[in-house]
């Protein structure tokens, strides 16, 4: 097991803020538009609805096929996450805090959703091709406080882009100033789907685990 701070984090010199990724998406998430930029977070409540809303943001337009290769260089498609849930969220293995973070709330809220979140399948989808290779994210996904049995996909820059389109996300290659090494500028979003492959929901960046755990336990529930 390795300790979720990538390499790159002190190379870069990056300080990243859930406030700077934002919650801005959200809105374009419902109107279906694609981010080129990530605006300033509203107010948290609205940010961050608790299990009563989370019902309200199964949109249609988000979501869809994708292929890509998993850890061991094997294709992996949308199709086989068919028949169970799935928690997904789109990161790179040299993120300096916002990915770590943002896996360790989806782990800490599948403890708390109980014992039926089991079935829920955590996924990572890189980013960053050029740097991710199935190597790289079979031992980042291994990062201790990540979620147990994290599915790590990467691919093609073709792939990839065209993964990030389906989900709404927003990505571009940044170099700091005084930075030798780039960074990915990036949406943070986790969408969960259903086990027909359909989104449920999805939780901005600055979720609780309360209250995404919160959520899942009610979609469960549900019959998600």
């Amino acid at each position: 097991m390795t300790d979720p701070v990538p390499p790159a984090a002190g190379k870069a010199g990056q300080t990243w803020t859930l406030a700077a990724i934002g919650v801005g998406l959200v809105a374009l998430l419902v109107s279906g538009g694609f981010l080129a930029r990530q605006a300033m977070s509203p107010p948290a409540a609205k940010a961050d609805a608790g299990s009563r809303d989370c019902r309200g943001r199964a949109f249609a337009e988000i979501g869809g096929p994708f292929d890509l290769v998993d850890t061991t260089g094997k294709a992996f498609t949308d199709r086989d996450l068919l028949g169970r849930p799935a928690l997904i969220y789109f990161g790179f293995t040299y993120c300096p805090d916002i990915c770590p973070m943002s896996l360790q709330v989806m782990a800490q809220a599948l403890s708390q959703a109980g014992p039926e979140a089991s079935r829920i399948r955590p996924v990572l989808i890189s980013l960053d091709p050029e740097r991710d290779s199935p190597a790289a994210m079979a031992s980042y996904v291994a990062s201790n406080g990540f979620p147990p049995g994290l599915i790590g996909l990467t691919g093609t820059p073709e792939q990839i882009a065209a993964a990030a389109k389906a989900y709404r996300v927003g990505f571009r290659k940044v170099t700091p100033d005084g930075a030798t090494d780039y960074v990915i500028d990036h949406s943070s979003i986790t969408y969960l789907v259903d086990s027909k492959g359909k989104l449920a929901t999805f939780f901005s960046g600055d979720a609780t685990p309360d209250t995404m755990g919160r959520c899942l336990r009610d979609l469960l529930a549900d019959g998600l």
